[in-house]
């Protein structure tokens, strides 16, 4: 589920040698997603990596489920490949976003971004800058007890009150801690922005839900700062 990823500072920039595109096939309820790269080049490329990410939006409601994949792999010339492959189970009212990243090192050089809703059936496909990717204002719940869950609750609360729709998505994570209770950690761009241990005190927990709010605000602010440099 999502609620509350890293800033990369490298100008993106597509290249004509490389292509990307997401193959979608449609099987009962099941949605096969391929993610293809062609090589137009009469070069041997050995340094791409690719970063696929989807979004499942659950039926009436506002949450997602998010998945990462990453991998590293080459591309003879003129070859057309399947670098990985997703299947999903999409039912009735539920939506699902994928995109697709191809990266030489750090540069960007290909992408696809592709949107399908069970009721609509497949919507568009747009392309998008990675730093432009349409997930503004979400937070994702990977939560484990209920302490986690009432601390998402009272961040996710706060999160609404302030009506602010930061351009990442916020990640609550939850992991066992030796002994009694756990962690929790709130992440935005793979930056660890707070972490501490869970207590059966729902006043520590909102403290703890305000306090991780004032240090995205202030990730934001910095971010936008870095942002304008580039």
């Amino acid at each position: 589920m999502i609620l509350l990823p890293l800033f990369n500072c490298v100008q993106a920039q597509e290249s004509e040698a490389l292509r990307a595109r997401l193959n979608v096939v449609r099987e009962d309820i099941f949605v096969l997603i391929e993610a293809v790269v062609e090589n137009n080049a009469f070069l041997y490329n050995d340094k791409l990596n690719y970063h696929l990410l989807s979004l499942k939006k659950q039926a009436q409601t506002n949450k997602y489920e998010k998945s990462d994949r990453y991998g590293d792999f080459t591309l003879l010339p003129n070859e057309n490949k399947v670098i990985t492959s997703i299947k999903v189970n999409l039912e009735e009212e539920q939506e699902l976003k994928i995109y697709l990243f191809v990266k030489e090192g750090k540069r960007l050089v290909a992408q696809d971004s592709i949107k399908i809703n069970e009721v609509v059936d497949l919507l568009k496909t747009t392309y998008l800058k990675e730093v432009e990717i349409e997930i503004k204002g979400l937070v994702v719940e990977n939560t484990k007890t209920k302490f986690g869950k009432d601390f998402y609750d009272a961040f996710y609360q706060l999160y609404l009150r302030k009506g602010t729709n930061y351009p990442f998505v916020v990640n609550i994570n939850e992991k066992p801690f030796p002994g009694t209770g756990s962690l929790i950690s709130v992440e935005v761009e793979d930056q660890n922005i707070i972490e501490f241990q869970t207590r059966p005190d729902l006043e520590y927990l909102e403290k703890a839900a305000e306090y991780a709010l004032e240090r995205i605000e202030n990730y934001n602010k910095n971010r936008k700062k870095v942002e304008k440099v580039y």
